[in-house]
């Protein structure tokens, strides 16, 4: 009896938390407090965004918010947008971001970067992922566990519009990633499917979608080019690379964080700026910078701007360094 009781116990303090640490942890609490992240951000941040104000949406996995700043966007042209990207994010949870997105937000275009799409997905089980819906809605706190770490821990790390901050450089030296050939990569037939789904979604709902892909010699190289622009002839989906467009300028030397996989801030100044010229000249988007909700966007854009000098300094401080380094000892970085 006394087992039964202790049994009653614990399931009931473990409801009551669950249920009161769910109410705490919502989305406007996370949002304000820069404590979602990972894959559980950009629904905290979308929902929180007020309804109908994005115009440009970005998803993907990390290849894609390393490669968009919002702010920079908005501070040039006047486009609001988000980089709703998701870390190690494998087709089906862009499908899902895709269908928060378009729940809150009536965007003009929604920017797909592609490297998720050469990420294999084992299918889900429909009765687990029903099973996992059914706990999530009455005790968000499951699916947003990450939340509350960050708050015990102190781990926040400031959010600009899904776009982060980055000054690290470790330099790529590995030369021509991009070499021309007629072979093709494979993707799975599975994420050809669910992307054929997510252009109908889009579609449906009057929203552009166009597939970029972002640089990065870890990620990229002509076989997957080709996979990807027949990919895209065949689906009837807009589509740029900018591995293969040398006009972006990437200076692999300083201008990514791990060696060629990301972008660091220096690096996503560009792909931002080439994206934004590539809106501009063919979507007639709004500039919303004469609006009402332009003064909280730019209110973030000081703080934005002031951390990133901070960042570009530190940036050109390590070139400045390696380059009188090179100097001394009389080496060149190949």
């Amino acid at each position: 009896m006394k087992k039964i009781a202790k049994n009653s116990l614990f399931f009931i303090i473990l409801f009551l938390f669950l249920t009161v640490s769910g109410k705490i942890l919502n989305f406007d609490f996370m949002a304000k407090n820069d404590l979602s992240h990972g894959k559980t951000d950009v629904y905290a941040k979308l929902k929180s965004e007020p309804k109908n104000s994005l115009d440009v949406i970005v998803i993907g996995d990390s290849e894609s918010y390393t490669t968009f700043s919002p702010m920079l966007m908005w501070e040039k042209y006047g486009f609001t947008s988000y980089s709703a990207g998701q870390p190690g994010a494998k087709i089906s949870d862009i499908k899902e971001v895709v269908n928060a997105s378009l729940k809150y937000h009536h965007p003009k275009v929604i920017l797909f970067e592609t490297n998720a799409l050469f990420r294999h997905e084992i299918p889900k089980n429909k009765a687990e992922s029903t099973i996992a819906h059914c706990l999530y809605k009455p005790f968000p706190v499951m699916k947003e566990h990450n939340s509350w770490k960050s708050l015990i821990l102190g781990r926040r790390e400031k959010n600009y519009m899904g776009f982060t901050i980055n000054a690290k450089v470790r330099p790529y030296y590995g030369g021509d990633y991009m070499k021309p050939t007629t072979k093709v990569a494979i993707i799975d037939e599975n994420n050809i499917k669910v992307l054929s789904q997510i252009k109908k979604k889009c579609d449906k709902n009057g929203v552009e979608l166009v597939l970029y892909s972002a640089p990065s010699p870890k990620n990229y190289n002509y076989k997957k080019y080709n996979a990807l622009k027949q990919l895209a002839d065949k689906e009837k989906i807009k589509y740029f690379d900018m591995n293969t467009d040398v006009s972006v300028s990437i200076d692999w030397l300083k201008d990514t964080r791990d060696k060629g996989d990301h972008l660091n801030y220096e690096g996503a100044k560009k792909t931002t700026m080439y994206i934004g010229e590539y809106l501009r000249m063919n979507y007639n988007l709004p500039d919303r910078r004469n609006e009402k909700l332009a003064g909280n966007w730019n209110k973030l854009l000081k703080v934005y701007d002031k951390h990133g000098k901070k960042a570009s300094k530190k940036i050109d401080d390590y070139v400045r360094k390696s380059e009188d380094e090179e100097l001394y000892f009389g080496f060149r970085r190949h």
